[in-house]
Formats: C-alpha cells, structure tokens, sequence
C-alpha cells in the first residue's frame, strides 16, 4: 500500500458567493504545491453575481458533495441572500466557516449561538464598481495589488493556518472548535511574521490605506450621486490601492534584503513546516 493510500483525506467544500480577494486563491493557500495527502477540495461558486438564483444554484450543488468541512466565501454575509444560504448549510452536521469582508455585529452574534466560524477581512476592500471607471483590466488590477497586499501582510497567514487547525481537529477526532475573527491590520501584520520591524509597520500602514479604500469605495458606489465625483472618488480608492500593494512590496523586500523571509510550507501530511533562510530546508515543529 503507498504512503497516499494510508491517508484519510479531509473533504473540504468551498463554497464562493460572489467575490472578494481573500477567497481568490483560497483552495491554493491551503495546497500551494498540489500535493497535500490529507486533503481534498472542490470549489463551488456563483460566479460574480449574489442574486438569489446563482447562489442557490451554487449552494444546491455544494450540497450534494461529501465534505468534513465547508467554507462560504462571500461579500458582507450580513446581506439577505448569502445569509439566507449560510444558515441553511449551518442547519446541518458539518462545521461551517465564513469568510467575508463585513458582518454586521448582530449577525456575529447570531454565527456565535449557532455555532459557525467566520473570519471578517477588513482590508479585503470593495472595487470601485462604477461603468465609467471600471472595466476588466482595472478589476484585473485592483485584485492583483489587494491580493498583494493580503497576501504579504499577514492576512493570508492567518486564513490557512486557522483553518489547518480545522482540519487537524477534524483528522485526530477532536473538538472542533472553529475560529472567529475579525482581521484587523494590526492582528494580520503581527501574524505575518516579519523580522525586521520597520517591514511590520509597512505591512501595517497597508492594510489600514486598503481598509480605508473599502470606505473611499463605497462612498463611491453607493453614496456619492454627482458623475463627476464618483468617478474621481473611485479612481482615488484605486490609487490608494496601488501604494498600499507597493507598501506591501516594500516590506516583503526588507525581509528579502536580510534574508529573513518566514516560508511556511505544508508538507505532505498536512504540517506546517518553517524556516528563515533561503537555502536552509524547511522543519516542522
């Protein structure tokens, strides 16, 4: 018998309602390489849209999956039609994790008495979604610097490894106890594990301008009525976006200059293994 065929393998469903940047390479974060032997993962999703009909379309298929384990991907899980979803897959025996950039504090309390796991990016920004400003290339662009910016400051360190903790609890039968956060950019920096602190406080500095474009954002697309305005009002978010993405660059460059970087590789059972240097071998705890 091969090593792969001694491996129970967790099932993960991901379920993607609409879009935000930390679900992007979710399914990726949690296998870099492709070759975890303890899991598996099938990704469902919407699409762009969170009209009724594509979500539950979504969620109908979702729910014809064998899974261990669930996580909604989704804008504001606090709005009628995503959380409509989320409780129905919450009614069932599987543990539920959602993951968003707003929740409103009475839907937290309501994850908290049902039980169901959240984590609540608040860097994770609203695009400046208006017709005379946005076409595909600049959502294109948008993404990839948000995603930068996650994905260096911490954020993403925080998503892959709490949801390893699941996955452990789940493997050795133990009491699951899911994770409940609301991601600031003071939490995620510290989680990104910088060495050198002038990198942390860049890292800092960009999730608070991205949390800021959420703001700038919706302003945008919601409030702001003039033409003339909203247009210069989401091209501001957008440029905010580019120097918060360069921030993060800036910080992962310091890291890079000392030959500090932290990688943290899963290894083929699922571990998270660690090391600093760039051509020393990766340890687990």
């Amino acid at each position: 018998m091969s090593k792969k065929d001694k491996i129970y393998r967790i099932k993960i469903g991901i379920l993607k309602l609409g879009n935000i940047a930390s679900s992007v390479l979710l399914e990726m974060l949690l296998d870099e390489r492709a070759d975890r032997l303890d899991i598996d993962i099938r990704t469902i999703s919407s699409g762009a849209k969170l009209e009724k009909e594509s979500i539950n379309d979504a969620f109908s298929i979702s729910t014809t999956l064998d899974k261990d384990l669930l996580i909604i991907a989704t804008p504001n899980a606090s709005l009628a039609n995503p959380m409509e979803v989320i409780l129905q897959a919450a009614s069932g025996t599987k543990p539920v994790i959602v993951l968003t950039d707003i929740l409103k504090k009475e839907s937290i309390e309501v994850f908290k008495e049902k039980g169901i796991g959240y984590f609540v990016v608040k860097s994770d920004a609203m695009i400046g979604a208006r017709r005379e400003f946005l076409d595909p290339i600049e959502m294109a662009i948008f993404n990839a610097d948000l995603l930068k910016v996650l994905a260096i400051s911490g954020v993403f360190n925080i998503l892959y490894q709490e949801i390893d903790k699941v996955i452990s609890q789940i493997k050795k039968n133990k009491k699951i106890i899911l994770p409940q956060f609301i991601i600031t950019p003071t939490i995620a920096s510290k989680k990104a594990g910088f060495a050198n602190p002038y990198a942390e406080t860049k890292a800092r500095a960009a999730l608070i301008i991205a949390q800021r474009v959420a703001a700038i954002n919706t302003e945008g697309c919601f409030k702001i009525k003039d033409r003339l305005d909203y247009i210069a009002q989401v091209a501001t978010g957008h440029e905010m976006m580019r120097n918060a993405a360069k921030l993060a660059d800036e910080a992962r460059e310091i890291e890079k200059s000392n030959n500090k970087v932290r990688r943290q590789p899963h290894s083929y059972e699922g571990d998270v293994q660690d090391k600093r240097l760039l051509t020393e071998k990766p340890s687990s705890n």
